[in-house]
């Protein structure tokens, strides 16, 4: 009798440990799935806003801001520009001071060089 008492304490006890761990299973299924939801509306989130700002970044975007505040563009004065040492410089580059970028850069970062200046017509 001891011996069978035994076994359905053991075969019980052996039963609730499955139990609690298929529970547990569960619950972290949940909790990842529920994770997985938030980082993909983050990520969309994040999308949203580097197009934002990429888009306010925009060259006729700012133009047509500037333009709206009266603001002109113009270039630099040669005192104004500074090429730092161990550049290479084009040739037909060198006279407007722009240094050599390469091709895929320009589309991140943008050739044109200008200062703002308050236009006289305000």
């Amino acid at each position: 009798m001891k011996r069978f008492m035994t076994v359905v304490v053991m075969g019980t006890l052996a039963g609730l440990l499955s139990v609690y761990t298929e529970v547990e299973a569960v619950k972290i299924g949940y909790t990842i799935r529920k994770q997985e939801e938030t980082r993909t509306l983050l990520l969309d989130r994040s999308r949203a806003l580097k197009y934002n700002i990429a888009r306010l970044k925009a060259p006729h975007n700012l133009e047509r801001r500037l333009s709206a505040q009266r603001i002109e563009l113009q270039e630099p004065a040669s005192w104004n520009t500074l090429v730092l040492p161990g550049r290479t410089v084009r040739k037909d580059a060198a006279k407007q001071g722009m240094l050599m970028q390469p091709f895929a850069l320009k589309f991140f970062v943008g050739t044109a060089r200008a200062e703002a200046k308050e236009s006289a017509s305000r």
